[in-house]
């Protein structure tokens, strides 16, 4: 009886869980789409206005921080589009999708605002995200070798 109730609960909260994600995605989908409309509007207002057809290099790292973030916001959607169908947090991608956005902020750089010690720090967690990144890609084709011989047992 109390294994019957505790089951009752976990679906209870899964299928909860599970809203909640649609919602995050349909949210998180519609502000990815206002962001590309946002780059497109800005990208015009920059074509359209004197001196014609000319981008200035600080507008063009402003649109460029932009595509980045959209792109970090697409690779998120994807991780979360994963969790919803495979029920796994998968901890590889999460640690791209770190890299990806503190290399958004290294690329986008301005120099004359923000001193070498924020710089240092940044770098500092590139080499150890790309580290944990790396460890992770030796240990999972181990892991895929280990559960072969598991399904073809079965």
């Amino acid at each position: 009886m109390n294994s019957f109730h505790n089951n009752t609960i976990l679906n209870i909260i899964r299928k909860l869980e599970n809203i909640i994600l649609i919602i995050v995605l349909v949210v998180f989908s519609l502000i990815l789409v206002l962001a590309l409309v946002d780059i497109v509007y800005e990208i015009v207002l920059e074509i359209i206005n004197p001196p014609y057809i000319i981008i200035k290099a600080e507008r063009l790292m402003d649109i460029f921080s932009i595509f980045l973030i959209l792109f970090i916001g697409l690779e998120l959607l994807e991780t979360i589009k994963g969790y919803l169908k495979e029920d796994v947090l998968h901890v590889e991608l999460v640690i791209l999708l770190a890299i990806i956005a503190i290399s958004r902020k290294v690329i986008v750089w301005n120099f004359d605002k923000l001193s070498n010690k924020e710089f240092n720090s940044l770098a500092i967690m590139i080499v150890a995200l790309s580290f944990s990144y790396f460890l992770l890609k030796m240990k999972l084709p181990k892991r895929k070798k280990e559960k072969e011989p598991d399904s073809k047992d079965s």
